[in-house]
């Protein structure tokens, strides 16, 4: 089994480690969001009004919802490869 890597919040960092941020989309118009719903309550709620928002004020073309099967569990690496292949940017929420 594979051990997955985990970020230390307090800031002390592996100097190997590659932190560099991923590049910007430059518009949203015409893109494609992805929405990453932890599963717990109101967490979908929040994204879809975000995601309607984001199409109706900057031209958002298409909005993919996702759900993790259980708010307690990382993103499933087949989850996270969907959303890096089927959208250009992608928005994480917590409900509660």
């Amino acid at each position: 089994m594979e051990l997955e890597s985990i970020l230390d919040p307090t800031g002390a960092t592996d100097a190997t480690a590659d932190t560099s941020l991923a590049p910007r989309v430059t518009t949203l118009r015409g893109r494609t969001l992805g929405l990453l719903d932890n599963g717990k309550p109101n967490g979908a709620a929040l994204l879809t009004e975000v995601g309607s928002v984001l199409k109706q004020r900057y031209g958002v073309k298409d909005v993919l919802m996702f759900t993790k099967p259980y708010f307690g569990t990382p993103v499933e690496p087949t989850q996270t490869q969907r959303i890096f292949e089927e959208c250009d940017f992608a928005i994480t929420a917590i409900g509660d």
